[in-house]
């Protein structure tokens, strides 16, 4: 019987962290998708990106007891978790912050997740002896995201779950932010030597 390959994703160094070079972890894909019909909502695409950022640090907080970490691969986010975790669970957390961003934009919102198990492995080491025969290709060079992504639609009934910033404190820390710059610029107006 032939080993079965495991995705990899990649890190420039494992040291620091508590994942072992050629692991195999629990991994979770999670991006949100913006929702078109709002992009002319005053702040709304750096609302979202900022949104994103949120998400990851989120799940990171919510499963603290599982040791996730973000990890990067060509410019995509996966988070992989080093203890016991239910992937019901973090599938859960994902749609609740999805039926979340929906309640503070007033708009539905897409977003794709995956789950699957892929091994870690730091740029330029060797492979272990006892693991060489279950390194596969690089997760993001491979389509088994595509073969395996759950598209996550709206929502019948938003609410606030109290993970993510809402829209509207975002709106106001924006404008605050923006009279503050103005009002920087006319104190330097006025000065003179």
């Amino acid at each position: 019987m032939a080993d079965k390959k495991y995705p990899v994703l990649y890190a420039t160094s494992v040291k620091g962290t508590i994942f072992r070079h050629c692991g195999i972890y629990n991994t979770i894909y999670f991006n949100i998708y913006n929702n078109k019909e709002l992009e002319d909502k005053p702040y709304y695409l750096e609302y979202m990106d900022e949104t994103r950022k949120e998400v990851y640090k989120a799940i990171q907080n919510k499963f603290t007891m599982s040791q996730p970490l973000k990890v990067t691969n060509d410019h995509k986010i996966f988070i992989i978790f080093r203890g016991n975790v239910d992937m019901r669970d973090v599938k859960t957390f994902c749609k609740m912050m999805l039926q979340e961003l929906e309640y503070f934009t007033e708009g539905v919102h897409k977003a794709d997740y995956a789950e699957l198990e892929t091994m870690f492995m730091e740029i330029g080491r060797a492979p272990t002896f006892m693991k060489a025969s279950k390194v596969g290709e690089k997760l993001t060079q491979t389509d088994i995201l595509d073969k395996i992504m759950v598209h996550m639609d709206g929502h019948d009934q938003p609410q606030d779950n109290g993970c993510l910033t809402p829209y509207t404190d975002y709106v106001d820390f924006k404008e605050e932010e923006k009279r503050q710059n103005l009002k920087n610029e006319e104190l330097e107006e006025v000065v003179e030597w």
